[in-house]
């Protein structure tokens, strides 16, 4: 690992988690928003092909590109954070992960898109957006953590308009939010010309209600929707002892050499 790396992973503010097996690492701010299994489930539910354009909205540390980056050989990956340390831990990470060739990290609040970017430069769009609304819980400005879950800076109808502008026509929108902004999302995406085309809920346990729900959108599409089987995570939650599915989904998600996507 490089010096330049080393004195970001020193700093007594982060460190430096490994993930799927150590095939990958990521440097975290250790009082910031930390990456977890939503995270990856996420990144999983994504599907791309060939060499298509990517751009994650909220990028945080860049978990999902740069393990979206690892998995598809081919593929450009853009990220926007409007917190700028964010940016820059995402640039080390795309570096400690060896995707920095194909990956670009911008400073910029989502509602400023259009003063960087030309109107459907994107065949993807992926978000893991702030959910709690505003006017909704203690609000603490300048924090990391509150940033990331708090609609401070930006809200989920700004998350869903940017998206709109930023694919192509068909271009492919893919969102994880808690199950309380379901009807919210549905109805910001249809406004936004933004069909939903693919959902899964996902529940911590067996026989527990869902919590989250993952979601597809494709840009000026046909009415039709594809809903999935439950996603299950945990047989034990408080042992953490992940479901089949979730297992194979962290250990098949990395092949042993990168795809070659045609």
């Amino acid at each position: 690992m490089a010096e330049e790396e080393k004195e970001v992973i020193d700093n007594e503010l982060y460190d430096v988690s490994t993930f799927l097996n150590e095939q990958t690492c990521f440097i975290q701010r250790k009082d910031g928003f930390r990456f977890g299994t939503d995270t990856f489930l996420l990144a999983d539910f994504v599907k791309l092909k060939g060499s298509e354009r990517i751009i994650d909205l909220g990028t945080g540390c860049g978990v999902i590109p740069i393990l979206l980056l690892k998995k598809y050989s081919r593929i450009k990956a853009y990220a926007v954070d409007v917190v700028e340390e964010n940016i820059e831990i995402s640039k080390k990470n795309a570096e400690i992960n060896g995707v920095s060739e194909r990956f670009s990290a911008l400073h910029l609040n989502v509602k400023e898109v259009k003063k960087v970017f030309k109107s459907g430069e994107f065949d993807v769009v992926i978000t893991n957006p702030p959910f709690i609304e505003a006017g909704r819980g203690d609000i603490a400005e300048g924090n990391h953590r509150a940033i990331a879950r708090q609609e401070i800076t930006a809200k989920l109808e700004d998350f869903i308009e940017a998206a709109s502008y930023l694919l192509k026509n068909k271009g492919r929108f893919y969102i994880l939010l808690p199950v309380q902004r379901f009807v919210d999302a549905i109805s910001l995406m249809r406004e936004k010309k933004l069909e939903p085309k693919r959902l899964r809920f996902i529940h911590p346990e067996p026989g527990k209600e869902a919590n989250l729900f993952l979601l597809e959108g494709r840009k000026n599409s046909g009415k039709g929707i594809v809903v999935e089987s439950p996603l299950v995570v945990y047989k034990d939650a408080k042992k953490r002892i992940y479901t089949e599915e979730v297992d194979k989904k962290y250990s098949s998600f990395l092949p042993i050499f990168p795809n070659q996507l045609l």
